[in-house]
């Protein structure tokens, strides 16, 4: 995650705009950081639930069909 984030940091202009606007409202750096790890957690996460769903989506097809 930390190398995702600073990759992101370094590269991506919707990360940079995020970083500012939590070191604007007063945060550090650092604290700036743990909260883009945060929002990269929550999206890796519904990108994994929803791999989930489909693939259950697909074997309940499946044993339907049997």
């Amino acid at each position: 995650m930390h190398t995702i984030t600073l990759i992101r940091m370094r590269l991506d202009p919707s990360t940079k705009t995020y970083v500012a606007r939590k070191i604007t409202e007063g945060k550090t750096s650092r604290d700036a950081q743990r909260c883009l790890k945060r929002v990269i957690c929550r999206h890796i996460f519904k990108i994994l639930e929803h791999a989930d769903r489909n693939r259950l989506g697909n074997v309940e097809k499946l044993a339907q069909a049997a």
